[in-house]
């Protein structure tokens, strides 16, 4: 595990700002050695609100996007994480994950395109107040070989605790593709689990964030507000 990196600000909008910024030079500077630059997002109200920030100023025209993890549903769905990428970056190149009639063969199709492209200039993940990541939830079915770092990078179906309960989500493997890796968190319930993972208490080894945090090959930025 290389040493992460924490970032606190005192506000959200702050916070925002600040990856924002640091997402934006990490972007820039893939685009200035290659065509285009990979980009892994994930859903839900944080990162909504850091679309407009990033789009203020990136040239979306030469990103390949796709969402960490995606719920079963129809695309066009406002539970859609790819609808709310697709809106919020629209002249990206936005991969649906729906790349199949059933959760099985979409995940088997979307990871394989996902391994044809270049290692991700950026991946940034979310997080729950139950420590999961992406849609990799605790005690899910398979869990142990999604956060396996040494699997094949994929996509997998997966099951949430909550309705809707089918998922799609990248493996811990393909989301280590990043060459820079982040999580966005708000909240104190979430710096609990982050402080417990960072000081490697045996009570949050078996959390999913404990797997992005501590078996990372990259340090990850952490970026967080009350």
């Amino acid at each position: 595990m290389s040493q992460n990196l924490l970032h606190c600000h005192a506000q959200r909008a702050a916070c925002l700002h600040a990856l924002a910024a640091d997402l934006l030079a990490q972007i820039q500077a893939t685009l200035a050695q290659h065509p285009r630059a990979g980009l892994i997002l994930p859903g839900g109200s944080s990162p909504q609100a850091l679309l407009p920030l990033l789009a203020q100023q990136l040239d979306s025209q030469r990103i390949d996007l796709s969402p960490s993890d995606e719920r079963w549903v129809a695309a066009q769905s406002a539970e859609s994480n790819w609808q709310l990428l697709h809106q919020g970056l629209p002249n990206a190149n936005c991969l649906d994950p729906r790349q199949g009639e059933t959760p099985a063969q979409a995940a088997l199709n979307w990871g394989e395109q996902l391994a044809q492209w270049p290692p991700f200039s950026a991946v940034l993940l979310g997080m729950g107040e139950d420590g999961h990541i992406a849609s990799l939830f605790p005690a899910m079915p398979g869990l142990a070989g999604a956060l396996d770092p040494l699997a094949k990078p994929a996509a997998l179906p997966a099951l949430a605790p909550q309705e809707p309960r089918e998922r799609l989500s990248l493996n811990l493997a393909m989301l280590q593709r990043g060459q820079w890796l982040g999580l966005l968190a708000f909240g104190e319930r979430k710096r609990e689990l982050i402080d417990a993972v960072l000081a490697d208490q045996s009570s949050a080894r078996e959390l999913p964030l404990y797997a992005w945090l501590q078996r990372s090959p990259l340090p990850v930025n952490i970026y967080w507000a009350p």
